[in-house]
């Protein structure tokens, strides 16, 4: 029988660095010898992600907390076999962003965390074994965030980035997720991540 594998989430505020360090993270474990599943939520390109794009970059319309939250739930959902079905046939699921970022954005938003957690419970999401949180300041997210053409509604928005900032920082500590310091040289940044994930594979 398979060992399990793992699942292990990349989480920060925009512009910490999530994409790059997935990647390069999935690239180190392949050449390793592991099987890597890689994961992006929203994961736009498909229809509940696209209905999640369009809503963070148009205007035309809007959702309340409750049925951004269900958006958000849909997508992990549909994958919940999928992840399942890869953990017993010990692959490692690297996952940026995931129900921890919806944990922090509609708490935000005024959704409680005590609904969210049973909403979680209901749908049976999958518990992320490891979830590692790339800390960045709000001022750095804004300046990097500005190199692109096109931001969300949230990205460009330098109030709710602190607000974002807080409460990552507040949720990262009640529920024990590992902090790496996203500030530092992209290579020093993949060489604290490799140090934790190596304890837990």
């Amino acid at each position: 029988m398979n060992k399990r594998g793992n699942f292990i989430v990349i989480e920060g505020i925009d512009g910490s660095g999530k994409s790059t360090q997935t990647k390069l993270l999935s690239d180190f474990l392949s050449q390793n010898g592991h099987h890597i599943i890689l994961k992006k939520y929203p994961e736009y390109g498909k229809p509940i992600g696209d209905l999640i794009s369009n809503w963070l970059y148009s205007k035309d319309y809007d959702f309340n907390v409750e049925a951004q939250t269900l958006l958000y739930f849909a997508d992990f959902i549909k994958d919940k076999e999928y992840l399942e079905n890869n953990l017993k046939n010990g692959k490692i699921i690297l996952s940026d962003r995931y129900f921890t970022s919806t944990m922090v954005y509609q708490r935000i938003k005024g959704m409680p965390m005590s609904k969210l957690n049973i909403l979680a419970q209901t749908f049976g999401l999958i518990k992320p074994d490891k979830v590692i949180y790339l800390r960045i300041s709000p001022e750095t997210s804004f300046e990097r965030k500005l190199q692109q053409k096109e931001l969300d509604r949230h990205e460009g928005d330098k109030k709710f980035l602190n607000v974002l900032f807080n409460n990552f920082e507040k949720i990262a500590k009640e529920c024990n997720w590992e902090v790496v310091d996203g500030e530092q040289p992209t290579n020093k940044v993949t060489k604290d991540i490799i140090n934790i994930i190596n304890k837990i594979i």
